[in-house]
């Protein structure tokens, strides 16, 4: 995979062992969103090889590209022009992954997808023309390492700016940024936290760039960590008991939602957002596996997870489509192909 990018982050050592430091409480904060923008929790629960939830993103805000770990631990691609007609077969993109990927478009027509590799560093693979052709794998962002059973985040706050999240072998959340597409990057930074997850990361493309990061705490709940004018706020719970070996997902839409998605300890899908008065949104479903999701546009959210319910490992999406049914999601439907 060829790149286009450089970097901003401070300047802090790559991702290998430093102390744990403890998480610290702070007030949350809502941040406006971008449908293009995606993110993918890449722990697997109690699935055959291959299987997880797959890295998701939307190229022009109607069509979904999906990124899945095949049981061959190669990537494989596929494609709904609507988000919601699938192709039943999958495009193979090769490499030897060691996580499920996760995925981002910047503009229509670019894709960038990450995984963590069999030694265990961040690689990345991406087009420059809607997939008609890929560059080849490269490894991204300098030799920073990911825990074991963790995979990265990626969000993108303009057409060329990214921003990388990966849980470190020490358990603690790190990132990195490109200005110019992935062409360069700049030094890993910690940010810190004890985490028990991979992390789920979402971003906007307002001036000020607004980034929310999502993670399981030590205390299995979903604890949060917002960017916004330049500087992190602290740490703070946001309440939820997720399941063990699995990963939150955010999304956001419009200007005025952030979400996050995961896996409670019943195996069902919950939704939260910023704002909310109303209490974790129960999205059902038995799932096997982390949620991913996004938001392709204003109003509309999809999601993916692998799931128990007749395919052990199929996978499934749900829709919530705000403008047709307000407040309500579709059911999970297996995808065939997969």
């Amino acid at each position: 995979m060829k790149h286009k990018r450089i970097l901003i982050t401070a300047a802090v050592a790559a991702l290998l062992l430093v102390s744990c430091c403890a998480i610290s409480a702070s007030a949350l904060s809502s941040s406006p969103s971008w449908g293009t923008s995606s993110n993918l929790a890449p722990a697997v629960v109690g699935a055959p090889v291959g299987a997880g939830a797959p890295g998701v993103c939307s190229q022009n805000g109607t069509n979904l590209d999906l990124f899945i770990r095949g049981a061959d631990n190669h990537l494989y691609w596929k494609e709904s022009p609507d988000g919601t007609t699938w192709p039943l077969t999958l495009a193979p993109l090769n490499g030897t992954l060691a996580s499920a990927p996760c995925a981002v478009s910047p503009s229509n027509g670019v894709i960038d997808v990450f995984v963590r590799g069999t030694d265990s560093h961040l690689w990345e693979r991406n087009t420059t023309d809607g997939g008609i052709t890929w560059n080849p794998w490269v490894q991204a962002a300098g030799n920073g390492k990911l825990a074991a059973n963790t995979g990265p985040s990626v969000v993108a706050w303009s057409p060329t700016g990214l921003a990388v999240f990966v849980c470190g072998t020490d358990n603690v959340l790190w990132w990195t940024t490109s200005t110019n597409g992935g062409g360069s990057w700049g030094t890993w930074a910690s940010l810190k936290g004890v985490l028990t997850s991979a992390p789920g990361a979402t971003a906007t493309t307002e001036a000020n760039h607004q980034i929310g990061v999502f993670v399981r705490g030590t205390d299995g709940a979903v604890w949060y960590k917002h960017y916004v004018s330049g500087s992190w706020n602290s740490w703070t719970s946001v309440g939820g008991a997720v399941l063990n070996n699995t990963s939150p997902s955010a999304y956001n839409w419009g200007d005025s939602q952030i979400g996050w998605l995961f896996t409670g300890t019943d195996s069902h899908c919950y939704r939260y957002w910023a704002g909310n008065t109303i209490g974790q949104e129960n999205v059902g479903g038995t799932l096997t596996s982390s949620p991913s999701a996004v938001a392709k546009a204003n109003g509309f959210i999809d999601a993916f997870a692998r799931g128990s319910s007749g395919q052990f490992a199929a996978l499934y999406q749900n829709s919530f489509n705000y403008p047709a049914y307000p407040g309500g999601w579709g059911v999970w439907n297996a995808l065939g192909g997969v």
